[in-house]
């Protein structure tokens, strides 16, 4: 959480979020993520209002993206735009340059270990979300692009452990529940 905004302050915000009419919803979280208070929107995925859900779905997304400042978000933006269309070369040019400008910016290894999925390479997309996910244990996108790796490699464990990670984190994401649901199945566990 940025120390620009007090514990206190961030925790309002929070309660906001989850408990306030739709416009003070909308402002608590534009200063949640301009306080970058991922913890504490991570904490609101769990809430059991699907609009408290989708902000902090959007919420969480916007402080990865954001993370290293107005440049590098434009950078990224214009990789996944490529990426979008199909131009994976490209793509992957804007990744690559943005991982070696900022090495700990979970978020740009993210998009990389999407792209290689995207290539067919769940193997080292795999390595990829398992950095994202020590560098943000909350990324609930990297959990979940573990498992869909660990599925496409049949790997039924390891598919099976993240997608119930991703879904502790986002328990309204039904795309987890199923690869649980065919996890436990391969494994013969129902």
């Amino acid at each position: 959480e940025n120390k620009a905004a007090t514990a206190g302050e961030i925790k309002t915000l929070t309660q906001l979020l989850r408990q306030g009419p739709p416009a003070e919803k909308q402002q608590a979280l534009h200063k949640l993520i301009a306080a970058g208070a991922e913890a504490s929107l991570a904490s609101c995925l769990s809430a059991p209002d699907p609009i408290t859900v989708q902000l902090a779905t959007v919420g969480l997304w916007e402080c990865w993206l954001n993370e290293k400042g107005p440049d590098a978000r434009r950078r990224m933006d214009e990789g996944i735009k490529l990426m979008e269309s199909g131009e994976l070369d490209g793509a992957q040019e804007v990744f690559q340059s943005l991982i070696m400008a900022y090495p700990d910016w979970a978020e740009a290894i993210n998009k990389q270990a999407t792209l290689l999925y995207l290539r067919g390479l769940a193997g080292d997309s795999l390595d990829l979300c398992r950095i994202v996910v020590q560098m943000k244990p909350h990324h609930f996108g990297a959990w979940n692009g573990m498992a869909l790796c660990a599925v496409q490699m049949e790997a039924w464990e390891t598919a099976l452990e993240a997608a119930q990670e991703a879904l502790r984190l986002q328990p309204s994401a039904r795309a987890n529940a199923d690869i649980v649901q065919l996890a436990q199945t391969k494994l013969g566990l129902c």
